[in-house]
């Protein structure tokens, strides 16, 4: 899902003159430094809460994209990706809920 996504967003920038990113943010460089300095069911817990954080705000700005956007092209993306970003927020809840 997520490759799909990510080449559909590619076109799409592409398309509108839109340089994406091509490292991580530095608050995604501070999770993946903790997360290599832990192991076994700890790494699982705070990898499955990052998770749920970045699904949780991805589905924000999806939401935010989808009802207010002015360009269409960009509306219709988010429109079109937020079911599958809601999925793996489920999902991701559901494996999060069962390592409390």
């Amino acid at each position: 899902d997520h490759t799909k996504a990510n080449s559909e967003l590619k076109t799409l920038a592409a398309k509108k003159n839109v340089t994406l990113p091509t490292e991580l943010d530095s608050d995604r460089k501070e999770v993946m430094a903790e997360l290599q300095g832990l192991s076994g069911a700890e790494f699982d817990r705070a990898y499955v809460e990052a998770m749920v954080e970045d699904h949780e705000a991805s589905v924000k700005l999806f939401e935010n994209q989808a009802n207010d956007n002015s360009d269409s092209e960009v509306q219709a993306f988010a429109a079109k990706t937020l079911p599958t970003l809601r999925s793996h927020l489920e999902m991701i809840k559901n494996i999060q809920s069962k390592l409390k």
